[in-house]
């Protein structure tokens, strides 16, 4: 088997990541994820990053043997002016189809976007990882990633106040 080709994703290969970004949905259900379902999500996903592709957002693929079996996103964003208002990266979404998995895909697409963060400025990158997802956890503490925030969520019935 050929190794993994990294790039940033052509406009063609967009809906085909869209897909893969419900394949990614579908994945994080296995785990304590409570956002309801939401119709045609791998598109409103891409709209919500499209218009700063190549700026403040990359998105990036794995090609192997000719098709498109991954993918990762890295975007920045400012902290707060109290907190000191400088760049940050953040790898927001990273799939890889599981018939490709075991192959450092992964770990080749994180680094990639780490790589991209890096050089438009950001002074340290953040990833949220789902509890449970031990596989992930693992690769990013390879990566050099550290703990230091635990999100928890509290879900309220019908949006209104839980006393």
């Amino acid at each position: 088997m050929a190794e993994a080709i990294v790039r940033p994703a052509a406009q063609e290969e967009l809906p085909a990541v869209a897909r893969m970004y419900e394949d990614l949905d579908a994945h994080y259900r296995q785990f304590p994820y409570h956002f309801p379902r939401v119709e045609d999500l791998g598109q409103a996903w891409l709209d919500s990053f499209r218009r700063t592709l190549g700026r403040f957002s990359q998105l990036f693929v794995a090609e192997l043997d000719g098709k498109i079996v991954g993918f990762s996103l890295g975007r920045l964003k400012r902290v707060a002016p109290y907190r000191g208002g400088y760049l940050v990266g953040e790898i927001s979404d990273v799939w890889v189809h599981p018939d490709a998995r075991r192959l450092h895909i992964g770990e080749v697409l994180n680094r990639q976007a780490i790589a991209w963060l890096g050089n438009q400025g950001a002074e340290s990158v953040e990833v949220q990882v789902l509890e449970g997802n031990q596989p992930i956890q693992h690769l990013y503490q390879k990566l050099g990633f550290q703990t230091e925030l635990r999100q928890m969520r509290l879900t309220l019935e019908s949006g209104g106040d839980h006393a």
